[in-house]
């Protein structure tokens, strides 16, 4: 799973499994779904902070909650749900607001309704936190080298772990196309100097399809090093985790909920 403050932990696409037509409400009424999507993640971040700070030991981590923020909060599939519901929410209130077509204020009503619905879920359930957490990578860096790989394309990403094994979410996709007989170089963009304090190494995931990307180290990969593509060609390794399971999780009341 994701970090709250992971980027793009939901997208457009996390909004089109649910409403198919958004693309098209969005192009002929000029929303901008990142916009929706930015402010609904502002307030739930909003709430959840306020909650965890008024939880205590509940907390284990409360003593420095201030300063770790949401930097600890798994992304569990009912805080998604809260996520992507919030976001559409505000959608199809502007999308109402634009030209009051009442499909769109049952829209609205609908995704506001199940918004508060989820959210008392995420809050029956607890909050996920992780103790050690792994950010997700930006987009790795990929170099094209002189090498013996026949022309295909490519997909990579890359993942940070720790010393315990324990692995975040995937980076975004990097794809290329190699045209003729070469081979890559793969680092992590952040480098040494901004790699994650509870990391320890790094994976490689690679794949001739961006949803099919195994690992392709058997042990983790040095901070600051980079990995080259064997002339042997890619291996079917381990399929990504999709991010840290929480190590605990925390209860919110309901009275700091409704406080």
């Amino acid at each position: 799973m994701a970090l709250f403050t992971d980027a793009d932990v939901v997208t457009l696409d996390d909004l089109t499994e649910f409403e198919t037509a958004l693309v098209q409400v969005a192009s002929s009424h000029g929303i901008n779904v990142d916009t929706k999507i930015q402010l609904a993640a502002n307030a739930i971040s909003d709430r959840v902070l306020l909650w965890l700070l008024n939880v205590g030991p509940s907390d284990p981590q409360w003593m420095n909650r201030r300063s770790l923020g949401l930097s600890t909060v798994v992304v569990t599939p009912t805080l998604q749900r809260w996520l992507c519901f919030e976001s559409l929410s505000r959608f199809f209130a502007e999308a109402y607001n634009v030209q009051l077509n009442t499909r769109f204020q049952g829209k609205w009503t609908e995704y506001q309704t199940a918004a508060k619905d989820v959210a008392d879920t995420v809050f029956m359930s607890g909050i996920g936190i992780v103790y050690n957490p792994l950010p997700k990578p930006a987009m790795p860096l990929v170099a094209i080298e002189t090498g013996t790989i026949s022309p295909q394309a490519l997909y990579i990403q890359t993942a940070w772990v720790d010393s315990h094994g324990d692995e975040g979410a995937l980076s975004p996709v990097n794809g290329i196309i190699l045209d003729g007989t070469s081979s890559i170089v793969v680092g992590m963009a952040e480098g040494v100097l901004q790699a994650p304090t509870t990391a320890s190494g790094w994976n490689l995931y690679a794949g001739t399809s961006d949803s099919e990307v195994s690992r392709q180290n058997n042990a983790p990969l040095a901070i600051g090093s980079t990995w080259i593509l064997p002339v042997t060609g890619l291996i079917a390794g381990p399929q990504p985790v999709n991010g840290q399971q929480p190590n605990f999780y925390i209860p919110l009341s309901r009275q700091i909920q409704r406080g």
